[in-house]
């Protein structure tokens, strides 16, 4: 018995999700605007121009469950959103003062902690410390602020897996509406077909 084609493309459709998960993290310089920055530095919009500033650091908060931790500017300290400026460039105030558990966070660069990254924000939410997640996708001369591996690209990687990853869904509902339109080509039309008859 061949395989039926909904069902191939279904199962090929289940690795977008985390891929796009994935690559939230890593083809994308997180950022974090902690409550003590917030009051300077507004929360942005998907598909604003920024300009970031903070500490870079690595970020070993999940490493436990297998992910290899991530680079990112935490605190942000100063954002330019769309041109306009917001908080202060140079900060000279204490490192990761505001920070939840600046523990699990690694310096990057000692002797010059700061950063700057210019970009393209590509997804922005608050997380359960109340950060401002901005996630940034960032100009090619920015891209070695990622964390190196195959996903560190200026490229919109995170959209197009982002859109990928409502593949399934849509899978699905093409199943049941080619179900509906032709049940004799689908293995659910045919057994809601032999139900009718039978009852």
């Amino acid at each position: 018995m061949s395989l039926s084609p909904f069902l191939i493309t279904f199962l090929i459709s289940l690795i977008f999700p985390p891929l796009a998960v994935y690559s939230l993290l890593y083809s994308l310089l997180v950022t974090e605007i902690t409550p003590f920055d917030q009051t300077d530095i507004p929360r942005p919009s998907i598909g604003d121009r920024v300009a970031v500033f903070g500490v870079w650091v690595h970020d070993t908060e999940l490493t436990d469950i297998g992910l290899g931790g991530w680079h990112e500017i935490h605190p942000v300290r100063y954002m330019e959103i769309n041109g306009k400026g917001y908080g202060q460039m140079p900060y000279s105030g204490q490192l990761f003062k505001g920070v939840w558990e600046p523990d699990r966070l690694i310096l990057l660069d000692k002797n010059n902690p700061y950063r700057l990254a210019n970009g393209t924000v590509a997804e922005v939410f608050t997380n359960l410390d109340s950060d401002y997640h901005v996630h940034v996708n960032v100009d090619s001369e920015y891209v070695q602020l990622l964390k190196p591996n195959i996903f560190a690209t200026s490229l919109p990687l995170y959209q197009i897996l982002k859109a990928l990853s409502f593949m399934p869904i849509a899978v699905i509902i093409s199943y049941i509406i080619a179900s509906a339109i032709n049940p004799e080509r689908t293995y659910f039309g045919r057994k809601v077909i032999k139900r009718t008859k039978a009852s």
